[in-house]
């Protein structure tokens, strides 16, 4: 199988979580060296969260075999030095495999319970970026699941 990523937005990643995109609105305050914007994102997390970093790289086919899923958390991903495509998938037999392209200055959240593969590098070998979740998830929350071959269209 075959997938186009598509370009996030809230409306086409609502039934996977929420997408934070930089605010258009007028600054909460402001002053000669700063603008800021207040909550234009919240989430809720029960317990402890951790920051972990990742750097994923380019393969030859982009192709991916298996998903992960987390039942306890939501999943902050925070691209730091590149675009990244997300894929997603939500369990049902019936349903496929989706890709959002998500920007240097976005941040995603994907629900708890959503499966979901490895980010893979837009334009570029490789790119990192920033992931916050529950504190001990990659041990104790990690469900892991094989799925049809897919291959996602860089």
């Amino acid at each position: 199988m075959r997938i186009k990523s598509h370009k996030i937005d809230a409306a086409n990643f609502r039934a996977y979580g929420m997408v934070v995109m930089p605010p258009t609105g007028a600054p909460d305050a402001q002053a000669d060296s700063y603008k800021y914007w207040s909550d234009i994102a919240n989430y809720h997390i029960d317990g402890d969260t951790e920051i972990g970093y990742c750097i994923v790289f380019r393969c030859a086919d982009a192709a991916m075999t298996a998903v992960e899923r987390h039942r306890a958390t939501p999943e902050i991903l925070i691209p730091i030095d590149a675009p990244f495509i997300l894929p997603v998938f939500d369990g049902d037999a019936d349903s496929e495999v989706r890709a959002f392209t998500v920007d240097v200055g976005q941040a995603v959240v994907i629900d708890a319970d959503v499966w979901h593969g490895p980010c893979l590098p837009v334009g570029r070998e490789q790119s990192s970026y920033f992931v916050i979740f529950r504190r001990g998830t990659p041990q104790n929350d990690n469900e892991k699941r094989a799925i049809q071959k897919t291959t996602v269209e860089l």
